[in-house]
């Protein structure tokens, strides 16, 4: 609840900007490149860095402890998007494939476009390969989230993926593309902040039940020795 009170208005704030800033280059009134939320080192960015680091450092040492491949298999997950945002793997990907990857006629994309979309869907087939794996090894609150968490990763691949394409597709008025690229870049945003926040809630749940689990394991040992 603590993260989400200070998180969510901060995010409230940077959608705000994200709309302004998309208002003020339809009106040829532009705004700081900062404040779009997709735009590289804006303040949108940094925070999807911040956010997607503290998920992974989260799950890895979930499997620190519990030793559960699941939280393995999301911790280099997340590692790999944040490097991902970080250094832009997949568009440079997209610029060094684009070449060997063809004009499909009829869908007006650009070769490297695709080469980026066909990266992202291998990791995407990967991750959801390692998934299926490990996820007959978990039950119960552990099982839950992990399905929860793999929900918003396939929300923000949905609106990362899918509706990048169609930012991609063709002519497009400068409106239409405005909103296009709103809805890409604010629900990539919201399901990264859900997933967060989610993550956060079972870490807590996690290490409280330990902490509890220790005090009732040193208290049994005081109750033995005496």
């Amino acid at each position: 609840m603590r993260a989400a009170l200070v998180l969510l208005p901060y995010a409230g704030v940077l959608i705000g900007l994200d709309v302004a800033a998309h208002y003020g280059s339809l009106t040829e009134a532009e705004l700081p490149v900062q404040f779009y939320l997709a735009s590289d080192r804006s303040f949108g960015e940094y925070l999807e860095y911040a956010l997607t680091a503290a998920i992974a450092v989260m799950m890895l040492l979930i499997w620190r402890r519990e030793r559960a491949v699941i939280c393995l298999a999301q911790a280099v997950l997340f590692v790999w998007l944040t490097l991902d945002n970080w250094v832009e793997l997949h568009e440079t990907f997209g610029l060094t494939a684009g070449p060997f990857f063809p004009q499909i006629p009829g869908i007006p994309v650009e070769p490297s476009h695709l080469a980026e979309a066909s990266l992202m869907l291998g990791v995407g087939a990967f991750w959801l390969v390692s998934l299926a794996l490990a996820v007959r090894s978990i039950r119960g609150r552990a099982l839950v989230f992990n399905l929860a968490l793999a929900g918003c990763v396939f929300g923000a691949a949905l609106f990362g993926v899918a509706v990048d394409l169609l930012v991609v597709w063709g002519e497009q008025g400068k409106v239409f593309h405005a909103i296009l690229t709103f809805t890409e870049d604010a629900g990539e945003f919201a399901m990264i902040i859900l997933a967060f926040l989610l993550t956060v809630g079972f870490f807590d749940l996690e290490y409280r039940q330990k902490r509890v689990g220790d005090r009732e394991t040193a208290a049994d040992c005081v109750l033995t020795s005496g």
